[in-house]
């Protein structure tokens, strides 16, 4: 998992393409010094057009660490709002089930296109008046032009 946060505090995630134990270990080890921060935050994750959708095993470890105690307190006290983007609609609907039937910590949607996720995560910077070095409009620009680039 890289994490870019240039743009805090909307910090922008981007996953391997495939999710295992040691990119779920890297993914909790990324939000440690956010937790510390203290400061409140959306997250963009986005994942690469070859993102495999994760197996039982991964699914569990991704659930273990969203549902621990201390992960949702700070989730919940910290994170304004959270967009995953996905190209795959079997993901999209796998994910929509799930928050089905868990209640996620903060605010949480899925979306198809890195414009959707990131005009979400902007919409929620902005509707809890979070500070941003940037207009919110140049962040948009730069974050956009940052992410197709390297996709």
């Amino acid at each position: 998992m890289r994490f870019i946060d240039d743009y805090f505090p909307l910090i922008v995630t981007v996953s391997a393409n495939k999710m295992d134990a040691a990119e779920v270990q890297s993914t909790s080890e990324g939000f440690e010094k956010y937790f510390a921060r203290g400061e409140r935050y959306a997250v963009l994750n986005t994942t690469p057009r070859d993102f495999e959708i994760p197996d039982a095993a991964a699914r569990m470890l991704i659930a273990q660490w969203v549902n621990h105690p201390r992960v949702r307190d700070y989730t919940k006290r910290l994170c304004v709002g959270a967009a995953s983007v996905n190209r795959s609609m079997l993901y999209r609907v796998a994910f929509n089930v799930v928050m089905a039937f868990q209640k996620p910590a903060t605010r949480m949607e899925c979306f198809a296109t890195l414009e959707q996720g990131l005009d979400f995560c902007l919409s929620r910077l902005k509707a809890e008046r979070l500070a941003t070095a940037k207009p919110l409009d140049l962040i948009r620009y730069e974050v956009l032009k940052m992410l197709t680039s390297s996709t």
